[in-house]
Formats: C-alpha cells, sequence, structure tokens
C-alpha cells in the first residue's frame, strides 16, 4: 500500500518507510497496532488537528520542532516522544533550519488505553527519555515486523508497542534534565559515533572530534547510556562486519579494513569476542543458510 492511498499519512516529508497493518480496526477489539513508520519531515511540515482516528505515540529521532497540545506549546528535541488521541487538538511544526526525523506509531483498543493510563503518556505533554537510541530501536523494529509477512506480525508488533509504552515510561526524565547542556553533549557525541563509526579509530578519536575530553565523554555514557563508548564504537563496528560478511563475497582481511582494522587478526579477535565464533565460521554458517 503506498503511503499517498492512506489520507492520514502526511505529505510534508521528504522521505519515509511506513508499515501498514490494520486500517480499520473493528471498535471492540481490545489492541490493535494500525500503522507506523519513520518520517523525515520537509523545512515547511506543520500538522494541525481538531481530531484524529486513533491513538498515536511519535517520538523526534532529530531535529527540532514544536508541539502544541490542548492549547499548551511544548519544545521538540531527539528524544522527546509523546502521544495523542482521538480527542486531542495538536499542532505539530518542525523547526525549518533543522527539520525533524521522527517515528510514529497509530494505535487502538481499549487495552492500550488502560495501558497507558498507568503511565505519563496522557498527561497532555511530551516525555523525555533518556535512553532514546533504544526507543529508537523499538520503532525500527516495528517498521521490519511490520513489513515482514507472517502470520504472527500483529501480535508482535502489539507486544512491540507495548514494550514501548512501558520502556518509555520507565526511562522517561525530568525534562530540565533533557534540556541541560550534558544531555545535549551526551546526544551530540552519540550521533556523531553512529554516523561515523567506520572512520572512527579509537574513542579518543571521536572526543576530539566532538571537542570534549574522553573522560567526560565516559561519565556522559555511564550516566546516560547502557554501554561505553568504546562499546557503542566496537557494536556498530561488528553489526557493519557481519553485515559484509553475511551478504558480500569478501575477504576476512578486506572487511576488517572496511570497518577500520588495519590488523585482520585484531579483527578476528575483536569479531569473536563479540559474536562468540571467528568470522570464518561466521561467513561459512551465512553461506549455508544462504
Amino acid at each position: 500500500m503506498k503511503e499517498n492511498s492512506v489520507p492520514f499519512i502526511s505529505t510534508q516529508v521528504s522521505s519515509g518507510e511506513y508499515y501498514y497493518l490494520n486500517l480499520t480496526p473493528d471498535k471492540a477489539a481490545g489492541e490493535v497496532v494500525v500503522c507506523g513508520g519513520r518520517e523525515q519531515c520537509s523545512p515547511s511540515y506543520r500538522i494541525e488537528r481538531n481530531s484524529f482516528r486513533f491513538f498515536s505515540i511519535e517520538f523526534i529521532s532529530s531535529g527540532r520542532g514544536k508541539l502544541i497540545m490542548n492549547g499548551k506549546s511544548h519544545a521538540l528535541r531527539p528524544g522527546a516522544i509523546y502521544c495523542y488521541g482521538p480527542r486531542t487538538r495538536h499542532v505539530i511544526e518542525t523547526d525549518p533550519e533543522n527539520p525533524m526525523l521522527k517515528h510514529f506509531v497509530d494505535f487502538s483498543g481499549s487495552a492500550l488505553v488502560e495501558l497507558l493510563k498507568t503511565t505519563d503518556f496522557l498527561k497532555g505533554s511530551p516525555l523525555y527519555v533518556s535512553r532514546p537510541f533504544r526507543i529508537r530501536s523499538i520503532f525500527e523494529n516495528l517498521i521490519t515486523t511490520g513489513n515482514t509477512e507472517s502470520r504472527n506480525r500483529d501480535a508482535l508488533c502489539t507486544l512491540l508497542l507495548r514494550q514501548l509504552i512501558l520502556y518509555a515510561d520507565d526511562t522517561s526524565m525530568d525534562p530540565a534534565a533533557a534540556f541541560s547542556p550534558a544531555w545535549q553533549t551526551y546526544l551530540r557525541c552519540r550521533q556523531h559515533i553512529e554516523r561515523n563509526f567506520l572512520q572512527i579509530q579509537t574513542v579518543s578519536d571521536a572526543a576530539a572530534a566532538c571537542f570534549v575530553d574522553q573522560a567526560y565523554l565516559s561519565r556522559l555514557f555511564k550516566r546516560f547510556a547502557d554501554e561505553s563508548p568504546l562499546q557503542l564504537l566496537t557494536r556498530l563496528k561488528m553489526g557493519k562486519a557481519a553485515d559484509l560478511l553475511s551478504n558480500r563475497d569478501l575477504l576476512i582481511k578486506q572487511v576488517a579494513e572496511e570497518v577500520g582494522f588495519a590488523d585482520p587478526y585484531h579483527f578476528s579477535r575483536v569479531f569473536k569476542r563479540v559474536y562468540g565464533i571467528p568470522p570464518e565460521t561466521f561467513t561459512q554458517a551465512a553461506r549455508r543458510r544462504g
């Protein structure tokens, strides 16, 4: 199904990826994931609604904007997540100089509404989560699962939505902390590592590129993340390496070079530490599956 055939999907986006499960849910159903996706807002993005057909949760992955809900204005920054329902008046507007990348999921059902009532989602203002990259991962998992044909797809998406609601509530923090210089520095540094991990050789390199001290970078990750900067860098590099080994006919030495390891033996040791098997064994298993 194309997004322009769904009337409530915005056309004010420069790119997007969507999934559609049930656009006409039974009103008596307890929990239904309707649709969802990821949207890169265009600089002129502005949505104003007096009502909406479903409940929706939206998450800001990058960029900035503004949310007006029930007459109150709220700044939107990375890590903001908010919910509106069928009777919630709202305006969502992006900063044209820094357009938002946002994820969303639309849903309905009394059981999910009851779950929302146990959280802070229905208080009429955004939550700011201390683990935004895990929230983003759940949204991305929803997109992947929603676009995978399987008999359990709807049930799996419902479980992911429940996980999203509960995890966002668990990791919500005081808005003052979300706008603190330390939090903004952490986000900036993490985004730099995620975007440039193939070129980054050491945590010291990452810290220098972000104009912070390496020890301070480590303290930021200890405060706001579930992993250290080195663990993040290693995980990203090894994830890319596994993808290359699975999908391309490359030598171990070539894969090592592509993910920033000059020494293929060092690469093999790190790969085995992360995945439990050496890259040669991983490649053989991947080819057998293919």
